[in-house]
C-alpha cells in the first residue's frame, strides 16, 4: 500500500506518520502541500494536514476515490499551540474536520484522559452562553462578516446571552459586554452554551451544559437545549477518543492500525496474515451494524458523516465483546447516533 502524506514541509506529523505506516509495513511519502498544483499520485490512501492548504489535496485525490484522512489540532488534551505538538492530540478523521467515528468504541483511550463527564453541571437558572470563533477557521469557512452576523443573531434570540470572544482573537461586537473570564468559570453560571462548531462545545458537554450548534460541529448529533444523558455523552466520548491520537502514537503505528484496520475502507494490507507478529495492535471495534463479508472476511458496516460506509474488521458474526488495552469489555451496539436537532436559523452570511 502506498500513502501519499501532505504536510508542511517541516510539520512534525510527517515523520511520526511515516514511521508508524513503516512499522505496519506500508510505504508512505512526504509532499509539501504548499508546493501542490494539481497532481494526483498512484496513492492507495492520503493523508493531509489541515484544510486551509489541504483542501484542494483532499478535493482532488477524493474525486478520484482515493480515502483521505484529515488530521488537525484535536479535541481532547489537544494540541493548541505547536509547542504543545509533543504532549498533545490530534484529531485524525475520514474525508474532513470535526468527523467523529461513526462507530461504537471502547472507553478505553477516554478513560486514560482523566476527565469526567458531569451529570448536570452549569446553572439552570443561569445565562445562555455565545462563543465565538476565529474567523477564516478552516472549520467553519465563515470570514469575520458573516461570523459576527450569526453571532450578532444568536444574541438578539436569547434574552440576557452573554458573549464570550475567542481567546485567541476573534469578533467583537460593538455594545455587547465580553465574558473574558476563565472557561470553566463561565460555564458554571451558563443554562445553554452556543457555538457555531467550536471545541467549547466539548468542554460544555463534559460539565454538564447543553449545547446548540451551527453545522459542522464534530457534536452536532448532540446538539440541543437539553442535555444528552450521561450514557449517551459517555458513549460519544469514547468515540471521540479514537478520533484523536498523539505524535508517539502515530510513530509507534498505533493510530496507523485504527486507520488500516477500523476507519478507513478497503485500504488492508497485502499479506497481513504474515505480518501480525510484530505489527501495532489496537481494540477490535463491535460496530454493533449488520455483518456482510468482505473477501471471506466479516465486516460491518456504519455511515460515516459523509454517508459512505466504513467497514469495521470483526470476528464471526459481529460479537459483542471487545478488548479495550488487552482486557475484555462489552461495548454497547453502535447505532447511528440519534439527532437531535437544532433550532432553525438561517446560514451565517446569507
Amino acid at each position: 500500500m502506498r500513502v501519499g502524506i501532505y504536510a508542511g514541509a517541516h510539520h512534525a506529523v510527517a515523520p511520526a506518520l511515516v514511521e508508524g505506516f513503516r512499522l505496519c509495513g506500508a510505504g508512505a511519502s512526504v509532499r509539501a502541500t504548499d508546493h501542490y498544483y494539481g497532481e494526483r499520485e498512484t496513492f492507495d490512501l492520503v493523508v493531509v494536514y489541515g484544510m486551509k492548504a489541504g483542501r484542494r489535496v483532499r478535493d482532488t485525490y477524493a474525486a478520484a476515490g482515493v480515502p483521505v484522512v484529515v488530521i488537525d489540532w484535536g479535541y481532547m488534551r489537544r494540541v493548541n499551540d505547536p509547542s504543545e505538538a509533543a504532549a498533545g492530540y490530534f484529531q485524525v478523521g475520514l474525508a474532513g474536520l470535526n468527523r467523529v467515528p461513526a462507530f461504537a468504541c471502547p472507553p478505553d483511550r477516554f478513560d486514560a484522559l482523566g476527565l469526567e463527564v458531569v451529570e448536570q453541571g452549569g446553572d439552570p437558572q443561569g445565562y445562555v452562553l455565545v462563543c465565538g470563533q476565529v474567523p477564516g477557521d478552516a472549520a467553519h469557512g465563515l470570514d469575520a462578516e458573516a461570523l459576527q452576523s450569526w453571532l450578532a443573531e444568536q444574541l438578539g434570540a436569547r434574552a440576557g446571552a452573554v458573549y464570550r470572544p475567542h481567546p485567541r482573537g476573534g469578533v467583537d461586537l460593538p455594545g455587547v459586554e465580553s465574558d473574558r473570564r476563565p472557561l470553566a468559570e463561565s460555564l458554571a453560571g451558563a443554562r445553554l452554551v452556543v457555538a457555531y462548531n467550536s471545541n467549547v462545545g466539548h468542554d460544555a458537554l463534559l460539565a454538564g451544559v447543553p449545547v446548540v450548534c451551527g453545522p459542522g460541529a464534530a457534536y452536532e448529533d448532540l446538539a440541543g437545549e437539553q442535555l444528552p444523558s450521561i450514557e449517551d455523552r459517555r458513549a460519544y466520548f469514547a468515540r471521540l477518543a479514537y478520533g484523536q491520537w498523539t505524535l508517539e502514537e502515530m510513530r509507534s503505528g498505533q493510530c496507523q492500525r485504527f486507520l488500516i484496520d477500523h476507519l478507513v475502507p478497503g485500504v488492508g494490507l497485502p499479506g497481513e496474515a504474515a505480518q501480525t507478529e510484530n505489527r501495532p495492535s489496537v481494540p477490535e471495534l463491535s460496530s454493533g451494524a449488520e455483518a456482510e463479508t468482505n473477501g471471506g472476511t466479516a465486516v460491518a458496516t456504519a455511515p460515516t458523516a459523509g454517508g459512505e460506509p466504513v467497514p469495521t474488521p470483526i470476528s464471526g458474526a459481529a460479537p459483542e465483546t471487545v478488548p479495550p488495552a488487552g482486557q475484555p469489555t462489552t461495548v454497547p451496539s453502535a447505532e447511528a447516533p440519534k439527532r437531535r436537532g437544532r433550532p432553525p436559523r438561517k446560514q451565517a452570511g446569507a
